[in-house]
């Protein structure tokens, strides 16, 4: 493969997956459902009008958005069209800064990412116009579900891809063998979380690993439970856009902060989750060395790899007695540069990324999805039966309310500001209510940033 990788993995890192990274939307019969409907997704890369050989394609993308999943569309590229792409991997706690640094001086790659939801393109981006090739009329927007259209358009023009799972992403990964066990099932209220942590804690395994170094993790526990903030305040999320609300003194928001906390002082996360890392889940969980962890569905199949004979479900994060399903049409998504000197060939990538093989591949390869969201019917999608029974079980009612931080605006902006505080408050230089209020002012200057009306 000719691609040049700058992986500067020096830092601890953020999604957003956030995620995030983070992009679930619906549920596994919807994402079927948007498969059958047989959207006149391209079957193959379009046929280049111009000869692209000896050019070179620079990519910038945070850590972990554009993994060892995408080598073989990258290098199958390369090799179609007779091209170098130069991968320029940033941790993802140094992204944003450099990804902003690139806009604004005008030297930003052919292609950059960000996480966008439908907000995003706006607060991060600031003027899509200006900075994104528009990408309206071209044949893949039939690729991408519905749902996704928000975080990928602005002003009604297409800017964005976003090739990303439609699993109920970041929930509780648990070890079902080891829970029953000792007698124990899923936890489905804070008083059960609590009580199977200090069981498991017992026999000398981390009830609930979290890798704090990684810098996004933490944020999770509060972020993916934004149903359980408006069940409690109906009307937060439309208030918290409206600026008439804000995160300080929200009830439910400081109780869901403060058994983070009780739980991180009982050691339940791990003795320096803090410190610790994601490089060794699988084979923790397959060694018994954990029992939980907020990771994809997919990551059974990883750990299984990993040796595990145990047997491993999925259930929602319970913290708050949260009962609400992760609904989060999101994701990481990649844009055109605008003053790209190579843009004929930014739109060929695009179009090749979505034919149904390079889908199938990253999917394939994709070390813990078990689907893709796009339409396309002949796209091979691998559900789990542990996915697929977590959302069944769910109300329809409670997947209306997306995760928190897509469904307001700004907040994802702030998401590794939010993992610092987190981190502070359980070391106790900082208390519940200014880890809130520090939110409240970070998305304050977003939203200056972007303008915002109803922050003047």
């Amino acid at each position: 493969m000719k691609r040049k990788m700058i992986s500067a993995i020096l830092c601890c890192s953020m999604v957003a997956g956030m995620l995030a990274g983070c992009g679930s939307s619906s549920t596994a019969p919807a994402a079927s459902e948007a498969g059958s409907e047989a959207s006149e997704a391209p079957a193959a890369a379009s046929e280049a009008t111009q000869d692209f050989s000896g050019e070179e394609l620079s990519i910038l993308v945070s850590q972990d958005w554009m993994n060892d999943c995408w080598d073989d569309v990258i290098a199958n590229f390369e090799e179609a069209y007779d091209v170098t792409v130069d991968l320029q991997t940033i941790p993802a706690d140094q992204y944003d800064d450099t990804l902003q640094t690139k806009l604004t001086t005008d030297s930003c790659t052919d292609i950059f990412w960000i996480q966008s939801n439908p907000f995003a393109i706006s607060s991060v981006i600031v003027d899509p116009e200006k900075y994104c090739i528009d990408m309206t009329g071209e044949a893949w927007e039939s690729v991408i579900p519905e749902a996704r259209l928000s975080s990928c358009t602005y002003n009604d023009k297409l800017y964005g891809l976003q090739l990303w799972t439609n699993s109920p992403e970041y929930v509780l990964v648990y070890n079902k063998t080891l829970l029953g066990e000792l007698g124990l099932e899923a936890p489905k209220t804070y008083a059960e979380l609590k009580a199977a942590c200090e069981k498991i804690s017992a026999q000398g395994i981390t009830p609930w690993f979290i890798a704090g170094s990684e810098g996004w993790v933490q944020a999770l526990a509060f972020f993916q439970i934004g149903g359980v903030y408006e069940e409690a305040q109906p009307g937060l999320y439309e208030a918290l856009n409206n600026n008439t609300a804000t995160f300080a003194d929200n009830e439910k928001m400081l109780e869901v902060l403060n058994q983070f906390k009780e739980l991180s002082d009982a050691g339940y996360f791990g003795e320096d989750w803090v410190g610790a890392t994601n490089a060794n889940l699988d084979n923790d969980f397959a060694d018994r060395k954990i029992a939980m962890a907020m990771a994809n569905p997919g990551e059974i199949s990883a750990i299984e790899e990993a040796g595990a004979t145990d047997e491993f479900g999925v259930c929602l994060i319970p913290l708050g007695d949260n009962d609400t399903y992760p609904t989060n049409p999101a994701g990481p998504t990649m844009f055109g540069y605008n003053g790209s000197e190579h843009p004929e060939l930014v739109k060929e990538f695009f179009r090749f990324c979505t034919t149904t093989e390079s889908l199938q591949s990253i999917l394939d390869k994709h070390t813990n999805w078990t689907n893709i969201a796009v339409n396309d019917e002949n796209v091979e999608q691998h559900w789990l039966p542990q996915e697929e029974e977590l959302i069944s079980g769910i109300d329809a009612a409670k997947q209306q309310t997306p995760v928190l931080q897509t469904g307001t605006r700004y907040t994802n902006d702030s998401w590794g500001k939010f993992c610092e505080d987190m981190i502070a408050f359980c070391q106790g230089t900082m208390e519940a209510n200014d880890v809130l209020k520090n939110m409240d002012s970070n998305r304050a200057d977003s939203a200056k940033v972007a303008g915002d009306e109803n922050w003047k």
